[in-house]
């Protein structure tokens, strides 16, 4: 789909805009899901991960600089990649390399510490490091890298190959070569990783002293702390100070022989030309270089209006249905507290179903602005305003989907936002998760000696987990959760197991009965599918997250109304257009 922006100030903002986004149908959780952490920088239940490294952050009481190591992690996973035998590449086998000569330092164990409760169902531990290279270069004022999910995780170690200093330049061009990398692919992913962070006392201690009381020395590559050509264009100058260019150990000045090897034409033209767009280009390609079995995903773009955290549920004995609509802004503006953003819904049964008639209409229960989200969000600058919705629902005639208008109250046209026309449409009402009678608690457990492993303490999370099943003429077969936990400390298998829910004595609310699950995981983000079988027909409720438990504040249900102009479902590319114009020229402010 193809797609023309009229003016070139918002070039930027309109190709993540106007992109493949646009052939996007809710629900998609994958797209969802990376979206989230992409933009959002965080998980759904809040958890952020770019927090911990932007605005290009140091280590706490350090001066290791973060995005550095979050880009050495990407390139060391990614060099055991092998392109005749389509093995290796951005795995996360990484966290199985670490005995490794080729891997030593802090760095690599910081890191994966940083992105250890971030992986799940829907994206794996490679997904986080090669997202971790995206935020590394951006939050630097880098270039922003494409983004795409999809890679698998590997629970093995990989074949060792990473390029050390002392190696000669024959072997670490062959090394980069085996990956898939030209000479001056090599060159460029060099300086180009090497425009931020510096060399160690602790990892090279023959390179750069330690401080007294043996204290941790980082001498920098180049003299700026931002994502810029300094790293080259000192290089030339003779002004660097780069310990692997001017060593007198010229066995260890890896970035001299890098830079030399073709006679300095790479790295003149990286300090001559577009530098940032260069690095996007190299960085792109490092974290997609997969095993030849992977198929990623389309580029993860931004979602100008998007759903999130949709929900049937009981809270209070009342059936509830509770959602949030998010919409694009220019970053650090005031949204008009004139605007009116409403969603719309239909009855699932009776006279009025699928809005034959009428349908029901009702306010945001709050809405909120957030201005400080992702380093890719805040380069492409770029805010939120996130609106919630909570609803009543009769449970005689539910609900079966629902959409939004969006009403600026500044003489511009209502803008619907729909879903493609299709409205964003709900499965099924039969089971569903009810976090407010659901919690956890943690339990201390005793870890045995064994294999020279000192016994301690560890602790495990126990879940009880209810969900409500629709009462009707046959009771459920089977209440069932295929659960879900690949947030592990220290990187084993993911964790999963298959266990029934079973009818408690809890009377019926709403229509629906009560069934009840416990569950203990180790993990630190507990995910499940739930299902119930009924009459035949299995009905599932995909992806829940258990994060949200014992800390969800509760919002009284807005209360609907109803109209009996049912209308018509306006088409999606249209209403997004018109967002999109708005949010350019301050038609929805």
């Amino acid at each position: 789909m193809k797609h023309s922006c009229r003016f070139s100030s918002a070039a930027l903002l309109c190709f993540v805009l106007f992109s493949d986004s646009l052939a996007y149908q809710w629900p998609s959780p994958q797209y969802d899901t990376l979206e989230t952490l992409l933009y959002e920088g965080r998980r759904g239940d809040g958890s952020s991960l770019s927090s911990l490294v932007h605005p290009c952050r140091k280590r706490p009481e350090s001066p290791a600089v973060i995005a550095a190591e979050w880009l050495r992690t990407a390139f060391h996973d990614m060099a055991t990649h092998d392109t005749s035998a389509g093995t290796g590449g951005l795995d996360a086998s990484i966290a199985y390399e670490l005995d490794r000569e080729e891997n030593f330092g802090a760095g690599f164990n910081s890191t994966l510490s940083d992105y250890v409760t971030f992986s799940n169902k829907y994206v794996s531990r490679a997904d986080i490091v090669a997202l971790g290279a995206v935020f590394a270069a951006a939050t630097c004022g880098g270039p922003i890298v494409p983004y795409q999910g999809g890679r698998l995780d590997a629970y093995v170690a990989g074949p060792p190959g990473v390029p050390e200093p002392q190696d000669d330049i024959s072997s670490i061009t062959a090394r980069f070569s085996g990956a898939g990398f030209s000479q001056s692919d090599m060159i460029t992913l060099t300086a180009c990783g090497h425009t931020v962070g510096g060399v160690r006392s602790t990892d090279f201690p023959q390179l750069v002293a330690p401080g007294p009381n043996n204290q941790l020395v980082i001498t920098p590559f180049d003299p700026t702390t931002q994502f810029d050509h300094s790293v080259v264009q000192h290089y030339l100058d003779g002004t660097t100070q780069n310990p692997l260019v001017i060593d007198q150990n010229k066995t260890m000045t890896s970035d001299l022989k890098i830079f030399s090897s073709d006679g300095n034409a790479t790295v003149t033209g990286l300090a001559n030309g577009d530098f940032a767009s260069t690095c996007g280009n190299i960085f792109n390609r490092m974290i997609n270089t997969v095993p030849s079995s992977v198929n990623l995903t389309d580029t993860i773009d931004l979602l100008p209006a998007k759903v999130s955290n949709a929900q049937l549920t009981i809270e209070k004995n009342q059936l509830v249905f509770k959602t949030q609509f998010r919409l694009t802004q220019p970053l650090n503006s005031t949204i008009s507290s004139t605007r009116q953003v409403t969603m719309y819904w239909c009855d699932r049964y009776g006279s009025a179903q699928n809005c034959k008639g009428s349908k029901h209409f009702a306010p945001s229960a709050s809405k909120l602005d957030e201005q400080n989200l992702s380093p890719v969000t805040q380069a492409l600058g770029i805010g939120f305003t996130t609106y919630s919705f909570v609803v009543p629902i009769d449970s005689t005639v539910s609900i079966s989907k629902f959409w939004f208008t969006v009403d600026s109250k500044n003489g511009s046209a209502v803008v619907t936002q729909d879903n493609g026309g299709n409205g964003y449409t709900l499965d099924h009402d039969q089971v569903f998760f009810v976090p407010t009678l659901s919690h956890s608690d943690l339990k201390q457990v005793s870890l045995q000696k064994r294999g020279g492993i000192t016994a301690a303490a560890n602790f495990t999370r126990v879940f009880q987990l209810t969900a409500a099943v629709r009462d009707g003429s046959s009771s459920p077969s089977r209440v069932y959760m295929d659960a879900q936990d690949s947030a592990q400390q220290g990187f084993p298998a993911p964790f999963t197991s298959t266990v029934d829910f079973q009818k408690n004595s809890s009377s019926s609310v709403a229509g629906y009965s009560f069934y009840t699950a416990n569950i203990e995981d180790a993990g630190y983000y507990l995910t499940f599918d739930l299902h119930g079988t009924i009459d035949g027909a299995t009905y599932t409720q995909d992806f829940v997250q258990t994060a949200f438990l014992d800390n969800t504040p509760y919002v009284a249900p807005v209360q609907g109304q109803v109209t009996n102009s049912a209308g018509r479902l306006s088409g999606f590319c249209l209403t997004v257009g018109i967002t999109f114009v708005g949010i350019l020229f301050g038609s929805l402010l």
